[in-house]
């Protein structure tokens, strides 16, 4: 992206502390700006409403002009420590969660196999993926807002949509405003979309209703 030379100064007039942007009106041009936490030179206190900020001039993917470099114009702000909203994500522990979440996710659905119960046990079988890929979205999202090198691979949060979870991340991307604009991740997601409704259609078919009645074992 290119920049100009010459820094300007600008006060908040928005900020959005959960998604890490905000916007700003720019001194020199009077023009609002949108902004991100993970384009401040270092990592100090958050933004809040008013706060006067020194930025450079940029422009984002679509060409429009936003604020980057940005820095606190109170010295003693930018020289603060981060605030606890800014502690650093534990994504180890997301992933072990996750470990003990597949398993169980696993347990219930040969269950419900067992017993031929699957179509009756799909709604809570999407709820809890749903709810679990919420809040990995969610754990992924404050690490990107932390300017972590650590992520979540977008693979398995690619694996909890297909497994039924892509109604929570549809919620999350639009709620969190996180991974909705990555082009190549959008692109396969909407393939995991298209796929988990292909498999489940096929499953509610008469073909997947006796795949079903040959695997159950207690069924009636």
């Amino acid at each position: 992206m290119q920049q100009s030379e010459q820094p300007r100064t600008g006060r908040v007039v928005f900020w959005q502390d959960v998604k890490g942007f905000g916007f700003l009106i720019c001194q020199q041009s009077q023009k609002k700006l949108f902004f991100h936490i993970r384009d401040f030179v270092t990592k100090s206190a958050r933004p809040e409403l008013n706060d006067e900020l020194h930025f450079r001039l940029s422009k984002d993917k679509h060409g429009r002009p936003i604020a980057t470099q940005l820095q606190f114009a109170d010295a003693d702000k930018q020289q603060a420590q981060p605030s606890k909203t800014s502690q650093t994500i534990d994504l180890d522990y997301a992933e072990d969660v996750s470990l003990y979440f597949r398993s169980g996710f696993l347990m219930l659905l040969i269950i419900a196999l067992l017993f031929g119960s699957l179509p009756y046990v799909l709604p809570i079988l999407y709820i809890e993926a749903s709810l679990f890929t919420y809040w990995l979205y969610q754990q992924d999202k404050a690490a990107a807002i932390n300017g972590q090198v650590q992520r979540l691979p977008e693979e398995s949060l690619q694996l909890y949509s297909f497994i039924g979870g892509w109604p929570g991340a549809l919620l999350a991307q639009k709620k969190l405003a996180h991974k909705r604009r990555k082009f190549r991740f959008q692109r396969e997601f909407w393939l995991v979309v298209l796929g988990n409704a292909m498999l489940i259609a096929w499953l509610l078919s008469q073909h997947g209703q006796e795949f079903i009645g040959r695997l159950a074992l207690f069924g009636s």
